[in-house]
């Protein structure tokens, strides 16, 4: 297995285990603690701050990760944004979060 193919595995892995620790803390309504956990993970895992990643757009974002393989690991962890915000509340920022998740899938190569 090459070097590069490990650390994105390594990078999916450590981005399910963000997901589902912000997802204990959604289920709880604790929605502002899992919107910092999620912020916390992408800078951790992507060096990102999703504040930027909203105004960057998808094709910048895709850009800055350096990587084809970092696409969907982000991905994912936008949508779990995007159901923070479908539970507390905010439908319209929840579409947001989803559709830019959904355009970062399609600007991935076999996308």
């Amino acid at each position: 297995m090459s070097i590069q193919r490990d650390l994105i595995l390594r990078l999916v892995e450590a981005v399910a285990q963000a997901i589902a620790g912000v997802a204990a803390l959604r289920r709880k309504g604790a929605y502002q603690e899992a919107r910092l956990e999620l912020g916390k993970a992408a800078g951790k895992l992507f060096g990102l701050d999703l504040g930027l990643v909203a105004l960057l757009g998808p094709g910048a974002v895709v850009a800055q990760l350096g990587h084809p393989g970092k696409v969907a690991p982000l991905a994912d962890l936008l949508e779990e944004r995007a159901e923070i915000e479908r539970a507390d509340g905010h439908a319209a920022e929840a579409a947001r979060w989803t559709a830019f998740a959904a355009e970062l899938r399609g600007l991935q190569p076999g996308g």
